[in-house]
């Protein structure tokens, strides 16, 4: 119920905001507005205003403003000013325009109160791959990534997204208190494989050199792990003649990419809050014999702990195995923590221990925040908000070129248990994710389909530079089309979610 509610007021407010723009601008050029409705579907309440119903609707999902003259609901066209055909196609551009504007100055203006209240997290560098690009221009753990290429660094996407291009960087870093400037060249780093499964006996890795993969060449994995699901069987021939064999639990593909070879600070080994058997401030320092030094420790050896007693792992590179794990052979964990300067014994089944880690905020961020001085906070938070604005477009660019898999794509089922999670982080979290999803909503509707913003404006500037008026008939037939669409697609975002749901 939580979920549902605080998903009901992030979309309440998107929305909101986004139609008001659209209720504004026709109001500006006195275009009657029949109806401001949050919500589809059936009436739960509304307020009669001079000319307008204001409206809340039983699904809390999306929102309209209802423009006399967007939708034909007779044969007879009317003359009369007041509605939308008759308006003049600048007029026309500006009233579908001003609802993505709304949407985007929204995003802005919510990542500024975000920036002020808490500041912006630093990329910290928790290790460096020995015989790495990052290794050999001499970054080290603890340097704090500030710039890269003259740009802010506001998280370590960003930094992500400019070492995807493959390209020279120049990074500015501060170490220890002082200014440092370096200039990298990622790495393209091949593929790797890394599969779980469930091993008909104890394996014999004196040979890493794979012979052959499922009865095929080793160079044919990428095209033989992708149709392979659980329970399949796994045959796997290194070159000294032992066999791997097993049942296939799961898999992850690290596509082909650039890389700097780091990872990032992300959480700490600090418990952050009392969580039974856990208190604040606990710091885990082993499990089950394996030392745990920070967080990016206990995020590598989550794999292991996840994994079965009869499973095992194996990652594959250059047709060789480059890591081997088995599972942990107890399903009770043995955890040193340390409390207040003395060491704990916490004995833990796996499965509350992995439930732990699973709550939000339950581990210390393993970086600090930084400030912006005085009006720099304004400057700051538009670079970031145009830094999420270009991710976002390129992003939806990588949709339509096949990059991103439609499967990828969360309909609303998926982004209520987004805001869910991010109400139980927190405020902040909560903050985020409304900024990110605004400005979602501001860019999408730009896209050029009928229903959509986008596609009312193709018209407008039709008309802007024919001197031709759109049959306004025909123009209200193609929307009723692309909305169409639109709901098939919703469905079909819904249904993967669903799915998603029960993997």
């Amino acid at each position: 119920m939580l979920t549902l509610f605080w998903f009901i007021v992030v979309i309440t407010i998107v929305v909101f905001f986004h139609e008001l723009g659209h209720f504004i601008f026709a109001k500006l050029f006195k275009t009657k507005v029949e109806e401001f409705s949050i919500g589809m579907g059936p009436k739960l309440f509304s307020y009669k205003g001079k000319e307008t119903e204001f409206r809340f609707n039983l699904i809390p999902i999306g929102g309209y403003v209802k423009i006399a003259g967007e939708e034909i609901e007779t044969d007879e066209l009317s003359d009369d000013p007041n509605l939308f055909y008759n308006k003049k196609p600048w007029q026309k551009f500006l009233i579908a325009f001003a609802g993505p504007l709304f949407s985007i100055i929204l995003g802005y203006i919510v990542l500024s109160i975000s920036g002020i209240l808490y500041g912006f997290p630093e990329v910290k560098i928790e290790e460096t791959i020995k015989d790495s690009p990052a290794y050999y221009a001499g970054i080290q753990p603890g340097d704090v990534i500030k710039k890269v290429n003259g740009n802010i660094v506001f998280d370590s996407s960003i930094l992500s997204l400019a070492i995807k291009e493959g390209k020279e960087l120049n990074l500015d870093i501060i170490r220890n208190g002082e200014n440092i400037n370096l200039n990298i060249i990622p790495k393209l780093y091949d593929p790797e494989y890394t599969l779980i499964f469930k091993s008909d006996y104890d394996i014999n890795l004196n040979s890493l050199y794979i012979k052959s993969f499922n009865m095929n060449p080793p160079e044919k994995i990428k095209d033989i792990l992708p149709n392979l699901e659980k329970g399949d069987r796994l045959i796997i021939e290194l070159e000294n003649g032992v066999k791997i064999e097993g049942k296939l639990e799961g898999y992850t593909i690290s596509p082909k990419r650039y890389a700097i070879g780091v990872y990032f600070a992300t959480f700490s080994n600090t418990i952050n809050k009392d969580i039974s058997p856990f208190q604040a401030n606990d710091i885990i320092k082993n499990i089950n014999g394996i030392k745990i030094n920070n967080g990016l420790d206990l995020i590598k050896n989550l794999t292991s702990i996840s994994m079965r007693t009869e499973d095992k792992m194996i990652t594959i590179l250059n047709n060789k195995i480059i890591e081997f794990k088995n599972g942990f052979d107890s399903e009770n964990l043995k955890i040193l923590v340390s409390r207040n300067g003395k060491d704990i014994n916490i004995t833990l089944n796996k499965s509350e221990f992995l439930k732990i880690l699973q709550e939000p905020a339950v581990l210390k961020f393993a970086f600090d925040k930084w400030r912006p001085k005085g009006f720099e906070i304004i400057t700051v938070s538009i670079q970031w908000a145009n830094t999420l604005l270009k991710a976002m477009i390129d992003t939806i660019g990588q949709l339509f070129t096949g990059k991103v898999k439609t499967t990828e794509v969360m309909g609303p089922v998926g982004i209520a248990g987004i805001v869910g999670q991010a109400a139980k982080a927190g405020p902040e979290a909560l903050i985020s994710l409304i900024a990110l999803i605004t400005l979602n909503l501001g860019i999408i509707n730009l896209l050029p389909i009928p229903a959509l913003d986008g596609g009312r404006i193709v018209f407008s500037i039709y008309e802007m530079i024919t001197g031709k008026r759109t049959n306004p008939k025909v123009e209200a037939m193609i929307h009723t089309i692309g909305f169409l669409i639109l709901m098939g697609l919703f469905v079909y975002f819904t249904y993967n979610d669903i799915l998603r749901f029960f993997r």
